[in-house]
């Protein structure tokens, strides 16, 4: 940098901003060069020093080459056989007696080799291990479930990207529109904040739930029927438009952890107009955004969703794979007209549902359904007439009454309490006048499903 002149270049690059080292040399040589930067130009070499863990085996040994398990990034990028990491022992000077040693470790951590994990699934699984202790015990197989998670990305992406076109018209976005902008939004505040304080582990949890949980699992799911060629042209291009946004800003949060896979696939993403950007590497890293803040739909989609999950469990527990019917049974005006308009969204995501329906009254429910409580003015039922042992099935709902019925019991007790009003604060009140809620709906939801299994035997 030209040194002791005053170059431009030493002017530029001299103090750094960040120093990252390991732990083991902190004293040995982090102190030195601050001694040394200050003694000489009178100003520290760095402003930050980023410590980064020792990586050691799946089991928290020390890498050692006579113990075998010296695993090399290379061979987890580009994989290798058994057979290879036991020539590379030969390649050094360890003893033949090391050797065979350090084969038998190998032939136990590596039976079928090491699979190959490519770049980005090696630096998202070190940067997803820095949980801020000095030592990360590296599992090869996390590792591969990571190349798993770039392939989910890179096929979600290829399908998505045929169900854009190229115009890019802004729409009225429905309900799940807003629910996945607002996650978005979340995950690029959290992603952000982590960066800024070093927490890479969470920053690169927070990018996996979103991509994973959020965009894979429901959006691009839902958003199906809503692109078909017979879906009015507003809610296709709206839902186009959205589904355009989540992959660009979730390709750009999940860029410093997976650079090459994330290049690849932005560079074949249209590019909305006046966008000249070269590369995902230059373009702007999203930030909160106020235009994507939705709680409430995010409230009410999380509804539907724990409706979702009820329906899901409920036709798992009759072993119901297809032509699943769910009843959806609704107390609350708002909460039908609600869960009425995200049916489709209901049957899109359940595999195997033929139909969803909110019914208002009880006898609306086919005979021979069973039953299970959301929250207290929401249940949901599936048929299983003629599927089910209705012997089993009422019994069955003889356990799952009785210990419905002895934990509404003990919160009863609790609120039953001389004292509960004044002593007990209102969160917990709350909480257990819920719960309460909760278990007497779902021992009334048993108890007609009960009541109809009987009268089909």
């Amino acid at each position: 940098m030209g040194w002791p002149d005053n170059t431009s270049d030493f002017h530029r690059f001299y103090p750094a901003s960040l120093l990252e080292t390991g732990w083991d040399i902190l004293f040995f040589w982090v102190a030195r060069m601050v001694l040394l930067g200050i003694k000489l130009t009178g100003q520290m070499p760095f402003k930050e020093v980023y410590c980064h863990a020792m990586i050691r085996d799946a089991h928290g040994r020390k890498m050692s080459k006579s113990l075998g398990n010296v695993i090399d990034p290379i061979d987890v990028i580009q994989g290798q056989t058994l057979e290879n990491l036991h020539a590379k022992l030969r390649e050094g000077n360890l003893d033949e007696k090391e050797i065979i040693k350090a084969t038998a470790g190998q032939k136990k951590d590596f039976p079928k080799g090491i699979p190959q994990c490519g770049t980005d699934a090696l630096r998202f699984a070190l940067c997803a291990y820095s949980g801020g202790g000095r030592d990360i015990n590296l599992e090869i197989l996390r590792v591969e479930g990571y190349r798993k998670f770039c392939n989910k990305i890179f096929n979600a992406t290829k399908f998505a990207m045929l169900k854009l076109d190229e115009s890019f018209p802004t729409g009225k976005e429905s309900l799940v529109e807003k629910w996945i902008l607002h996650k978005l939004n979340i995950a690029a505040a959290e992603i952000n904040t982590q960066l800024e304080e070093r927490n890479f582990m969470n920053a690169t949890t927070s990018a996996y739930n979103f991509w994973l949980y959020e965009l894979c699992d429901v959006y691009i799911e839902a958003m199906k029927p809503m692109t078909d060629e017979s879906a009015p042209v507003e809610t296709r291009k709206s839902a186009q438009q959205t589904l355009y946004t989540c992959l660009d800003y979730g390709l750009r949060l999940l860029h410093p952890f997976m650079p090459f896979v994330t290049e690849e696939l932005w560079q074949r993403l249209p590019r909305r107009p006046n966008d000249s950007t070269p590369s995902i590497m230059v373009s702007a890293f999203p930030i909160h955004n106020n235009a994507f803040v939705f709680e409430a739909a995010d409230k009410s989609f999380d509804l539907v969703f724990s409706c979702l999950k009820t329906g899901r469990s409920l036709a798992a527990s009759y072993n119901l794979q297809t032509e699943i019917q769910f009843f959806l049974h609704i107390q609350n005006d708002e909460e039908a007209a609600l869960l009425e308009s995200q049916l489709p969204t209901i049957v899109a995501l359940t595999k195997g549902c033929k139909s969803a329906k909110v019914v208002r009254e009880l006898n609306e429910i086919p005979a021979g359904c069973g039953g299970a409580v959301v929250i207290p003015s929401v249940a949901v039922h599936t048929l299983v007439r003629g599927l089910v042992d209705l012997d089993v099935e009422i019994a069955r709902c003889d356990k799952k009454l009785d210990l419905a019925r002895m934990n509404l019991q003990k919160v009863v007790k609790v609120e039953s309490q001389p004292d509960y009003a004044e002593t007990v604060p209102e969160n917990v009140r709350l909480a257990n006048e819920e719960k309460r809620k909760i278990l007497e709906a779902e021992i009334a939801t048993l108890e007609m499903s009960k009541g109809m299994f009987t009268k089909l035997k």
